[in-house]
């Protein structure tokens, strides 16, 4: 059985290039915006729309939506982001159904529960380093006050979807194989941590399984 790698991530803790860099070392697909892409394929809604409204809810509702939910019934829901979520979650399992990968985002986690073999990641960093790197990277980000309701904002959108469709907490470690400070280690050395833990996970679940 192959292992999917899922990161979330708090906003500007570098884990989308965390993502690519050690799908890139790993010789696997990495996955983000081919998610939006194939969910607009299924849906029929623009990749753009999606894009910008795919984690936005006003408060948070404790309701966890069954994995069963989408099952090629995206059309069956008549809240328009229910819709973008259920796209967006058979694109993740059909990705996931080819093999090994990582995928990024999207309560990839949650959606794969119970049905591939996941090593489920979290990326976080302190609030310095992430206002530092939005303002490198980002070019709407010019300033550290601006930098910082980016992210607040980023992670209330990130922290509200999660609990919503979920009904766990984002971020809170139980959830997750690894949660990685990029701050501590570095992006590099966050690459290496994960690639030599993916290993390790592959090799003890295939022992477990050939020892049943």
């Amino acid at each position: 059985m192959n292992t999917v790698i899922t990161i979330s991530r708090q906003f500007g803790s570098g884990g989308r290039l965390i993502g690519k860099m050690l799908a890139r070392k790993l010789g696997i697909p990495f996955y983000d915006k081919e998610i939006i892409e194939q969910a607009s394929e299924k849906s029929g809604l623009a990749q753009e729309f999606i894009k910008e409204n795919e984690q936005k809810r006003k408060g948070i509702s404790s309701y966890a939506i069954p994995t069963s939910a989408w099952g090629g019934a995206w059309s069956n829901f008549d809240n328009l982001e229910a819709r973008i979520y259920a796209s967006e979650a058979e694109a993740i399992e059909k990705f996931a159904k080819q093999g090994p990968c990582v995928i990024v985002g999207r309560c990839a986690d949650y959606v794969l529960k119970g049905k591939y073999r996941c090593l489920n990641v979290f990326i976080h960093s302190d609030t310095e380093s992430r206002i530092k790197r939005i303002i490198e990277v980002y070019g709407d980000a010019k300033d550290k006050k601006k930098a910082q309701k980016i992210i607040k904002d980023a992670d209330k959108s990130r922290a509200r979807h999660y609990k919503y469709y979920t009904d766990a907490e984002w971020g809170g470690a139980s959830n997750y194989h690894l949660c990685v400070n990029s701050a501590a280690f570095g992006v590099d050395r966050c690459v290496e941590l994960l690639a030599e833990s993916y290993a390790k996970f592959d090799a003890e679940q295939d022992g477990s399984q050939n020892g049943k």
